[in-house]
């Protein structure tokens, strides 16, 4: 009896699953979304910091969620860190799991056909002059270099002065 109950549910869910991924609706993205939907793949680079220094970057973008979500994993001289980049109610929007312990939203402000430019969103609760957090960023990847991104950020620390940091990529995969 329970022979016949486990493959009972065995076939329960897989046909479940099956169903589930079938149902699922076809998800209508913004220009801007399928913009950044051509980084997907892994990218190699440098960085240089506000204070000098040049560390080894990289990065990795992947679908996810029907198709719904970018992922994007950075990795900053070893320490890994991730954001989402999501369509919300049309625009293209961001959140970024800081390795600083906090997770600023973005709202796009600027969109051209080489430039993603991104401003913090009020909503996420960070404010100036009391968090240290990324306000800033901005995706540059020309049209005539499409295997070349350029990445810049801008941090704004507690007492409200700013730190800068560029990246160039390359493509690997």
């Amino acid at each position: 009896m329970k022979r016949y109950l486990s493959i009972f549910l065995a076939t329960f869910f897989i046909s479940l699953s099956i169903s589930s991924a079938q149902d699922l609706p076809v998800i209508k993205t913004s220009a801007d979304f399928d913009k950044l939907k051509q980084l997907i793949g892994d990218w190699e680079g440098k960085m240089k910091k506000p204070t000098g220094e040049t560390i080894d970057v990289t990065l990795s973008y992947k679908l996810v969620s029907n198709g719904s979500v970018i992922v994007e994993t950075s990795v900053e001289d070893g320490t890994e860190m991730i954001s989402t980049y999501k369509d919300k109610f049309g625009k293209l929007t961001a959140t970024h799991y800081c390795a600083l312990g906090n997770q600023p939203m973005f709202n796009l402000s600027k969109s051209t056909e080489s430039v993603l430019d991104f401003e913090l969103d009020p909503a996420c609760g960070l404010k100036e002059g009391k968090h240290k957090f990324v306000k800033e960023l901005k995706f540059t990847n020309n049209s005539k270099t499409k295997n070349v991104l350029k990445m810049e950020y801008l941090v704004i620390n507690e007492d409200k002065t700013t730190e800068s940091s560029k990246a160039t990529y390359k493509r690997v995969k």
